[in-house]
C-alpha cells in the first residue's frame, strides 16, 4: 500500500492525543490512516466520530469517515458537538470513537482525540504507539465490505443526561457572561440555557475556527481581555471562558478578576465531600496547594496524579476518585465516565453561588476563602529532548538547594516561601513550569530564574 506521509507526521503522536500543526506535521493522509489503523489494531465494528470547527476539520473528518469505512467499521457521525457529548455517547452507547480537534491549541493545530468504549482515552502506551507501529510498516487489509456511515444527534441525549434531577429554580436571577469564543460551547450554551432559568449573555457565540476573537486556551490572561471587558462595564454575577472544544472552563468573579482552577476545584471538592465524607479528590503537581489544602479540611484524600486528561482519567478508574481538577480548567467527575464535563462544572459552581448569593455574597466573596496562594502563569520552553532537559534540570534544581524535591510527573520542587513543578508538556517537545507563594512577584522571581536557565540548555539537549 502506497503511502505518502509528511515526513514530521511522528511528531503529530503524543503521549495522550495526536496534534499537530496542518498540513504539515499532520495531514488528510495521516488522519486517513490512523483511522484504518484505529480500526484494524482493536478489531472495531463500528465506531463514534464527532469533530470541532477548525479550518481544517472538514478534510480531516472526510479523511477519518474514508479510512473507518474502507477498514470495514461502520460509523456514527454526531457531527459538530463538544468533545464531552463525544464522551456521553461513547459512555451511554458502549461504543469507541474519535474527537478530531486540537481542543485549545492554536488555530493552525489539529489533532485526534481517540477513545475505547465507555470514554476511555488512548496514550502512547495503551493504543496510541501500537497505532504509529501499524502505520510506519503499512500493515492494512481492505475490507473485503466497507463500512456505512449514519447521522445521529445525541445533543438532546446529552441535555437530558447532565441536567437529569437538577433542581434549577434557585437559579433565577443569575446573570453570567459566557464567551464562546467562537468554539463548541457555541453549540453547548443554548442547550443549557433551554433548560436553565438563568440569564446566559453569549459573547462570540459563531463557530469559526480562525478563532477571530481571542486565542483558544482560556486561562491564558490574554484571551481573558474580551471577557473581562464585559464583566467590568455591566452588572453580571460572574463570567465564563471556554476552549475550542469546550472541554476546559474558566471562571472570572463579577469584576472580571480571573479565578484559579484550583479554587473551584476547591469549592466542587467541599460539596461532593458533604455527601461522601472521606472520598479521594485527585490533585496534580501543578494545582495550588489551596486545592490540596480545601480536601483536607473537608474530610476528603487527596490523591496526586499526572498532568494530562487521559492519565487523571486512568487514575480515577485505577483508584476509585470521586472528583479531580487540573490547573488548566479540566475537571473531571466519576459519575461521568470518569471524564471531563464543563456542564457538571458549571453546575456545581452554580449550586455554591446559588447558596451564596442567598447569604447576600458576592462570587468574589464566596471564594476569597480560598485566594490563600499566587499563581504564575504556565511558561513553556521548546526542547529538542524533553529527556535530556529535564535530567540537566534536576541538577539544576539540586544546585539551588531547595527544602525537597519530589520526582513526580517531572519535579514538585519546594523551596519554602515558594514552590512549584517543572514537567514534560504532554502535548508539545517542551517543558511547563509553574510557581507559587504567597505574594506572586516571588513567584514570579522563581519562575524567571528556572525559565532562563531552561532556555539556556533548549538547543543544547540532544
Amino acid at each position: 500500500m502506497t503511502m505518502k506521509l509528511q515526513a514530521d507526521y511522528k511528531r503529530a503522536f503524543k503521549d495522550a492525543d495526536i496534534r499537530a500543526i496542518y498540513p504539515t506535521e499532520i495531514d488528510d493522509e495521516l488522519v486517513y490512516f490512523v483511522a484504518r489503523a484505529f480500526v484494524e489494531e482493536f478489531k472495531y465494528k463500528k465506531i463514534l466520530v464527532a469533530r470541532d470547527m477548525r479550518l481544517s476539520t472538514p478534510a480531516l473528518h472526510a479523511a477519518f469517515l474514508k479510512g473507518a469505512t474502507d477498514s470495514g467499521a461502520d460509523v456514527i457521525d454526531l457531527g459538530q458537538v463538544h468533545t464531552p457529548a463525544l464522551y456521553f455517547a461513547s459512555g451511554t452507547m458502549n461504543l469507541p470513537g474519535v474527537m478530531i480537534t486540537a481542543s485549545h491549541s492554536p488555530r493552525e493545530y489539529n489533532g485526534l482525540k481517540l477513545i475505547h468504549a465507555q470514554a476511555i482515552p488512548l496514550t502512547e502506551k495503551q493504543g496510541l504507539g501500537a497505532i504509529r507501529r501499524r502505520i510506519e510498516q503499512g500493515k492494512f487489509v481492505d475490507a473485503k465490505k466497507p463500512g456505512k456511515v449514519t447521522k445521529k444527534d445525541v445533543l438532546k441525549g446529552y441535555q437530558r443526561f447532565v441536567l437529569k434531577g437538577y433542581k434549577a429554580k434557585k437559579l433565577e436571577g443569575i446573570k453570567v457572561a459566557a464567551d464562546a469564543g467562537n468554539g463548541m460551547a457555541s453549540v453547548l450554551l443554548p442547550l443549557l440555557q433551554e433548560k436553565l432559568p438563568l440569564q446566559f449573555d453569549v459573547m462570540f457565540g459563531k463557530l469559526d475556527g480562525r478563532f477571530p476573537n481571542r486565542g483558544s486556551d482560556p486561562t491564558l490572561y490574554d484571551h481573558q481581555e474580551p471577557l473581562r471587558e464585559r464583566l467590568q462595564k455591566r452588572k453580571y454575577d460572574f463570567g465564563i471562558a471556554f476552549d475550542g472544544d469546550s472541554d476546559r472552563i474558566a471562571f472570572l468573579d463579577e469584576n472580571g478578576q480571573y479565578i484559579n482552577s484550583a479554587v473551584i476545584g476547591g469549592l466542587i471538592a467541599e460539596q461532593f465531600l458533604k455527601r461522601q465524607p472521606k472520598a479521594k479528590i485527585g490533585i496534580t503537581g501543578l494545582t495550588s496547594r489551596s486545592y490540596e489544602e480545601a480536601i483536607k479540611r473537608a474530610g476528603g484524600k487527596p490523591v496526586l496524579m499526572r498532568v494530562g486528561h487521559a492519565f487523571i482519567k486512568a487514575d480515577m478508574r485505577k483508584k476509585d476518585v470521586l472528583f479531580s481538577a487540573e490547573h488548566s480548567g479540566h475537571f473531571y467527575f466519576k459519575d461521568y465516565f470518569y471524564t471531563d464535563s464543563v456542564t457538571l462544572t458549571l453546575l456545581a459552581v452554580l449550586d455554591a453561588y446559588a447558596e451564596a448569593k442567598k447569604e447576600g455574597k458576592t462570587f468574589s466573596e464566596m471564594v476569597a476563602p480560598h485566594l490563600v496562594y499566587e499563581q504564575t502563569e504556565d511558561t513553556i520552553v521548546m526542547v529538542k529532548s524533553k529527556e535530556v532537559a529535564l535530567a540537566k534540570t534536576e541538577q539544576y534544581l539540586q544546585s539551588l538547594k531547595p527544602k525537597s524535591i519530589k520526582k513526580f510527573d517531572g519535579f514538585i520542587v519546594n523551596f519554602g516561601e515558594v514552590w512549584g513543578m517543572v514537567k514534560p508538556s504532554v502535548t508539545e517537545f517542551a517543558l511547563k513550569m509553574m510557581f507559587e507563594a504567597k505574594k506572586k512577584k516571588d513567584a514570579l522571581k522563581m519562575q524567571k530564574q528556572i525559565v532562563k536557565y531552561v532556555r539556556s540548555i533548549a538547543k543544547d539537549t540532544d
